[in-house]
């Protein structure tokens, strides 16, 4: 999720939250459940343990921006969820799968939102502020081609929510219980980054940006 957070980041803004994102979900977890591990802990105790940092992550996410947007909820809402279904279940394997499944929530409340405001824009417009989020808006409003950018960002995201849902399930209950912390999280780094990537490549494309200035810039003022 902590990616999510950052692909409607401007290029030139701080690396500060992306970096402590990274450490929160990829470095602190590893780190934690194998430290455990190799001390001797049980598996139940490790995979709660490395759940620790993701959701300080989520936590301190919401203080920066002092306040709950859209994603903080819903990522908040994950973290409880993933809480109480570790709570109700000694699994461990269980508790690693339970992570593919609410992946796969999420997957689908973006594509649920695609017939109205898409989860992408309702993203972007939860953490801009002043003038920019003003601008955001009239975008949304008055351009075809941003409507368009958001729609297929959001579609792009949702499936992709949706693949690493089954991939992290399947590795779940398949593969050493040892195994699947590393595994999954190089999964979720390979996924991320390229979507990533995808959403900054195509939502600024040089043709794209400039058709929704133009259109933007052509639209008749609101009355």
């Amino acid at each position: 999720m902590s990616a999510m957070r950052n692909v409607n980041k401007d290029v030139g803004s701080p690396n500060g939250p992306m970096l402590q994102s990274l450490v929160l979900n990829v470095a602190a977890p590893l780190a934690v459940f194998y430290g455990l591990r190799a001390a001797g802990a049980g598996l139940w105790w490790a995979v709660s343990a490395s759940a620790v940092p993701p959701t300080l992550e989520a936590l301190l996410t919401v203080v920066r921006e002092r306040r709950v947007g859209l994603l903080g909820i819903l990522v908040l809402s994950m973290v409880a969820l993933g809480a109480a279904l570790s709570v109700v279940t000694g699994s461990p394997r269980f508790m690693f799968a339970k992570d593919g499944w609410m992946t796969g929530i999420v997957g689908l409340v973006f594509l649920a939102t695609l017939r109205g405001q898409p989860f992408i824009y309702r993203i972007l417009s939860s953490v801009t502020r002043g003038d920019k989020r003003t601008q955001v808006e009239h975008n949304w409003q008055v351009s075809p081609t941003f409507r368009q950018v958001m729609r297929l960002l959001t579609a792009v995201w949702g499936i992709g929510l949706l693949l690493d849902s089954a991939v992290r399930v399947v590795l779940a209950y398949t593969l050493p219980v040892d195994s699947v912390m590393l595994v999954t999280t190089l999964q979720y780094v390979v996924l991320f980054v390229g979507l990533e990537i995808f959403s900054r490549r195509y939502g600024r494309g040089p043709a794209r940006l400039a058709a929704i200035r133009s259109e933007a810039a052509t639209a008749p003022a609101a009355a």
